[in-house]
């Protein structure tokens, strides 16, 4: 992806959408943020930017003035705010989560159009704790976002992310600045959880974890797999599995809209009797 596609992922955004903004430039990370600011802005928008010293894009506020905005009247307004990423390190997720609804319902009483939230993760690079719980902060982030006016941008630097980690982040949102990773998982507006993509070995492990980790998070024992395009054994047995993991907390999952392939695997393994908690719907 070039850096004008990756930005126009950014620039382009409307409400609800939640990205992954994946970026390997400076310049790149510092043009999506300023573009996604202004944007909002001129939607009568909320912005909120996350961000700490030091960061691409840490000079936001000298780029919006750069194109000619009164950045301290917005400032003052209550239309723009400017502050470290690490408060909203995960532990604190809970409170965060709360504080932007609370923030996008001021907005819309003031008239305004709803919330615009930017968040380099950074931060989360020397916490190997929060990285962990990040996973399910993310999912929790896009499900608000699908309950109210609100647009996020959670930017990952590749060339500071393992693979692995990067890998598992961009499988919990909506939307995605680069084509990557075989499958995605993120909340629907019921707040049912929708898998879609493909479900392989090379897959099967951070399927399982993700369905694990979130389920905290989770309001619903719904998988919705109606958008899952192809599925092996070791992806069918990953699903399998975690369901009977998290049956303590939510009881039996059901898997919705179960794809014709995966149906085939469930009845030639004769899973029923190993995973007692799954059930199939059409």
């Amino acid at each position: 992806m070039t850096i004008v596609q990756a930005v126009r992922a950014v620039s382009d955004l409307i409400v609800h959408d939640h990205l992954c903004f994946v970026y390997d430039r400076d310049a790149e990370a510092r043009q999506g943020l300023l573009d996604f600011a202004v944007a909002g802005l001129a939607r009568q928008e909320r912005v909120h930017v996350y961000i700490e010293p030091g960061a691409p894009g840490a000079a936001i506020e000298d780029d919006l003035r750069a194109v000619g905005l009164p950045v301290d009247d917005l400032v003052g307004a209550g239309m723009l705010a400017v502050g470290p990423a690490r408060d909203t390190r995960p532990a604190d997720a809970g409170g965060l989560l709360e504080a932007f609804a609370a923030d996008t319902r001021t907005a819309l009483n003031e008239g305004l159009a709803g919330l615009r939230v930017y968040l380099e993760t950074r931060c989360l690079l020397d916490q190997p704790r929060a990285r962990t719980a990040w996973p399910e902060y993310e999912l929790r982030a896009d499900l608000l976002a699908k309950q109210l006016p609100i647009t996020v941008v959670c930017a990952y630097d590749v060339r500071e992310w393992t693979p692995g980690d990067l890998a598992l982040a961009e499988t919990v949102h909506t939307r995605r600045s680069r084509d990557a990773g075989a499958f995605r998982m993120h909340a629907g507006r019921d707040g049912t959880l929708r898998l879609s993509g493909e479900i392989d070995l090379l897959t099967a492990e951070q399927v399982y974890r993700l369905l694990v980790e979130t389920a905290p998070s989770r309001p619903t024992a719904v998988l919705d797999v109606s958008g899952v395009s192809f599925v092996d054994v070791s992806g069918a047995r990953s699903i399998g599995t975690a369901c009977e993991a998290i049956a303590g907390r939510h009881g039996p999952t059901r898997l919705r809209a179960a794809p014709p392939l995966l149906r085939k695997i469930w009845e030639s393994t004769t899973w029923s009797s190993f995973f007692p908690s799954v059930r199939l719907e059409d």
